[in-house]
């Protein structure tokens, strides 16, 4: 959930309490206080009817009939006085149906005598009118917390807007690209100190990244000489006579060592050059060509290990990639689906316009999908692996607009090319 939405969520929560707690608490005590407005003109009711009634003898007091016909007193039977309020539902002749009714019946003493008066007095209009309030309140506070809401969520919007301008930048930087992060000031503190950070931060991890390359690529090209004449002298002292069988494998395995530091540091090289984009130029290569050239490259070693090699492919599906580098990527994929298969295995090729799949037996289980395709990672005891052949790869597919995936599928290791 992200941060805006938690905040708003956390006030729309706080919101709904207080509107289903308040709103009833406040009608129970508007209610409360209009009943007792009613209860206290009902007792003033009565000290006025009491105070007429004692200028009055018994008989005429016994005989008074109220206009309203809502009050009415008669002879009680009980000599002590007191006050009692009720609300009851009576029947309404006027309006034809039950209505609340507040009732006060008191027991007072008149020129001596006990008698019951009983005033009434319709809650029709007082239940009417506290309602009509605590709707209008309802409907208040409804306004009141939408538009708080609102304007908070605008609110919120605006002032994180440099954050999140901030942050598709920083989704969008590519440290081996040479543009720098160019972040907008903030009239926010907080915003413009994060800003100002990442701009320092990503301004060293530049500097980092370009002294790494240019270290990597002066070392590949330093080495490539010495390692030429390395081999070369090898090569020279096993032509030497008298040599013996004690010299020969040392000077094998010596050779061994530098061909595969020559391997290893053309590897390099390639991949600054694919890292620094030096293959701009892309003509369309005919897919079907390219494998079928490669895989009689590789006849000799499917014969070997006698793997059985199928290819499917429509010679007429063009791409627009660089020739070189696609064919490294067809040398790569094919030699790695060699080099680890089992004797007797087998590999197949499929392709259509939209990806190239290529399929070996190997090793029966799956290969680690996070690190296959990271550099100088093996899971292969094989000496002729260094283990950048994938990462090369992947880096032709990311330059080429591709994607390369791994699975493990019915006892297969399946690297698909997929074209967009």
């Amino acid at each position: 959930m992200k941060l805006l939405q938690k905040t708003i969520s956390q006030y729309l929560l706080y919101s709904m309490f207080i509107l289903l707690v308040g709103i009833p608490l406040f009608y129970v005590v508007i209610e409360n206080i209009v009943r007792d407005n009613v209860d206290e003109e009902l007792l003033k009711d009565k000290k006025a009817i009491a105070q007429k009634a004692s200028s009055f003898v018994a008989e005429e007091i016994a005989g008074i009939r109220f206009i309203d016909e809502n009050s009415s007193i008669r002879s009680s039977g009980f000599t002590q006085p007191f006050d009692s309020l009720l609300t009851k539902e009576m029947y309404d002749s006027s309006e034809h149906e039950n209505i609340p009714a507040r009732i006060l019946r008191s027991n007072m003493l008149v020129n001596g005598k006990p008698y019951l008066l009983e005033i009434r007095t319709s809650l029709l209009e007082t239940d009417d009118l506290v309602k009509s309030i605590v709707k209008v309140l309802a409907l208040l506070l409804l306004l009141l917390l939408g538009g708080l809401l609102l304007i908070n969520r605008n609110l919120s919007i605006r002032i994180w807007k440099p954050f999140y301008a901030t942050l598709e930048k920083l989704r969008l930087y590519q440290v081996e690209k040479p543009a720098i992060l160019g972040l907008s000031g903030s009239s926010v503190e907080e915003f413009s100190d994060l800003n100002s950070t990442l701009e320092l931060l990503t301004t060293r991890a530049r500097q980092a990244y370009e002294s790494q390359k240019e270290f990597t690529e002066n070392a590949a090209h330093e080495l490539q000489t010495p390692l030429a004449i390395l081999q070369g002298k090898l090569e020279l002292l096993m032509q030497t006579t008298p040599l013996t069988a004690e010299q020969a494998g040392l000077i094998d395995e010596l050779s061994d060592a530098s061909s595969r530091m020559l391997r290893l540091n053309k590897s390099l090289i390639l991949l600054s050059k694919i890292e620094n984009k030096q293959f701009p130029e892309t003509e369309n290569v005919n897919l079907g060509e390219v494998v079928s050239h490669f895989a009689a490259m590789f006849a000799g070693q499917v014969s070997q290990k006698q793997l059985v090699l199928s290819v499917s492919i429509n010679e007429m599906i063009m791409l627009p990639v660089n020739r070189d580098l696609f064919e490294i990527l067809i040398s790569n994929l094919l030699g790695n689906a060699i080099r680890h298969n089992i004797p007797g295995g087998s590999i197949n090729i499929i392709a259509d316009t939209h990806e190239l799949s290529i399929r070996n037996t190997g090793r029966f289980s799956s290969l680690d999908k996070e690190k296959v395709f990271a550099r100088f990672y093996k899971e292969s005891s094989d000496s002729n692996s260094i283990g950048l052949g994938l990462e090369i790869a992947r880096k032709i597919c990311n330059i080429s607009g591709y994607a390369l995936n791994y699975e493990y599928r019915g006892g297969e290791h399946c690297f698909e090319v997929r074209f967009y």
